[in-house]
């Protein structure tokens, strides 16, 4: 009960952007001011950015496309097919010869995810209503990447299916009783503009806040209503609905590990401050626990994924917020941990990390973000380091291990605008980055050739 009193409280006096700037107890939604946007009759099909020196590749139609989130798989196991979003419906893309092909001509087909271990891409389908498409029940389907008939998976009463796990036996979803949409003025996410909720709240002075700080008031008021949630598994082979997790906490970025089938993580949403965000579990719900723990006030960490060898989650750290920045990484197993230093201009919405563990890439972010970079808006490539010790010697194993991240810039996303994430993702042999973007109008999907530029990786 104290808890809750407390998250009620905050409403009252919450620091949005900035520790100091408190909002008034009722927040009014007004307008967001919106930068203007031209657009064009069709993106470049390819380009070499001259601040760069990298050629960069569109892999969508000319209509448009979207990429899935950044820690979810695209790619079929042998990496030469990716699936998008399309105006059509959901589309492959040869990644050798960007040849498109429609697989599923249907708008309404919501994409989720490839298979691990088969030519498979699943995708639902929400039953029409008025409510938003995770309070309505769906169907999920599986489709071969290669074309074919699609077949029915199961059917789910309401929530959002994640994940499929490492041997493609069991899905994995969450589910809010009771909710309401961050924005409500936004009924159907497939008619935004932006992939995500236009937020819009006006501040004390009631003029209309930016975009990053009104989201974190709508932030703040989901996290504090408590509604119920409960994470799942599904069964594919049987189509079995079982409940893993119940909780009050906002629930959100559930992943299986792409290499243990019973590995999970997943988060606590809302204000990163104020909640233990990372947590992980077997696919029976046993085994819970944190994967950090807060050291300072106003640390901050969020947006996680595994790596590739499923042994780590990586994940963006601030000591504290908006002051130093870091990739790091814990093993699930070990629980050794290591932190890599990212400058304030590199400073990303999301990073990953290649397949090879190599290198690791982020997509930048604008001077509202978190970071307040006076020039962050570029697609950044990373090259970790260690730090020079000058006595091997004492190193002691318990203790974290550091790293700093050198810098190659990839992409000029002066012309981006970050209300739409560009969801970075290495293509399965390292070759590419992919990413969305808006910066010559409408919502495409990109790739750049990292073998092109002046400082291609060795």
């Amino acid at each position: 009960m104290m808890e809750d009193r407390t998250r009620r409280g905050l409403l009252k006096g919450l620091a949005v952007g900035t520790v100091a700037a408190a909002l008034p107890q009722t927040v009014k939604v007004g307008a967001q001011a919106k930068p203007p946007v031209t657009p064009v009759a069709s993106a470049p099909r390819e380009w070499t950015d001259p601040k760069t020196g990298y050629r960069v590749l569109r892999l969508s139609p000319d209509g448009g496309g979207g990429k899935l989130y950044f820690y979810k798989n695209s790619f079929t196991p042998e990496g030469d097919l990716m699936v998008m979003s399309s105006p059509a419906g959901i589309t492959t893309v040869n990644l050798a010869s960007r040849a498109l092909r429609t697989l599923v001509a249907d708008p309404h087909a919501d994409l989720l995810f490839t298979a691990r271990t088969s030519r498979t891409v699943y995708y639902s389908v929400s039953d029409p209503g008025e409510a938003q498409p995770m309070d309505r029940p769906r169907t999920i389907f599986a489709i071969s990447a290669d074309g074919g008939k699609p077949r029915r998976i199961g059917r789910i009463p309401a929530g959002q299916i994640n994940a499929a796990n490492a041997d493609d036996t069991l899905m994995l979803g969450f589910v809010a009783y009771g909710s309401k949409p961050l924005q409500p003025s936004v009924r159907d996410p497939r008619n935004r503009r932006f992939d995500q909720a236009e937020y819009a709240a006006n501040g004390p002075d009631g003029k209309p806040l930016n975009f990053a700080r009104a989201k974190g008031v709508r932030m703040l008021e989901r996290w504090a209503a408590r509604y119920p949630m409960e994470i799942f598994t599904l069964d594919l082979r049987t189509g079995e609905r079982k409940v893993v997790h119940r909780t009050n906490e906002w629930i959100g970025h559930t992943q299986f590990s792409p290499t243990d089938p019973q590995r999970i993580i997943f988060s606590h949403e809302g204000p990163w401050h104020r909640v233990d965000r990372m947590w992980t579990m077997r696919a029976d719900g046993t085994d819970l626990r944190k994967l950090h723990e807060r050291t300072m006030n106003f640390e901050i960490f969020g947006h996680e994924w595994f790596g590739a060898d499923g042994k780590e989650v990586y994940y963006d750290l601030q000591t504290p917020r908006g002051q130093v920045f870091w990739v790091a990484s814990v093993n699930l197993e070990t629980g050794a941990r290591a932190w890599r230093r990212v400058e304030r201009n590199d400073w990303s919405v999301h990073f990953n990390r290649s397949a090879d563990g190599r290198l690791y890439v982020g997509d930048g972010g604008d001077a509202d973000m978190v970071a307040h970079a006076p020039d962050g808006k570029w697609l950044v490539l990373l090259h970790p380091e260690p730090v020079p010790d000058a006595d091997p010697d004492s190193d002691k194993a318990e203790l974290i291990a550091t790293q700093v991240m050198r810098p190659v810039r990839l992409v000029d996303m002066t012309a981006h605008d970050y209300r739409l994430e560009p969801n970075v993702t290495f293509t399965p042999d390292g070759r590419y980055v992919v990413f969305c973007s808006n910066m010559h109008g409408r919502n495409h999907v990109y790739m750049v050739d990292l073998a092109s530029g002046p400082k291609a990786p060795a």
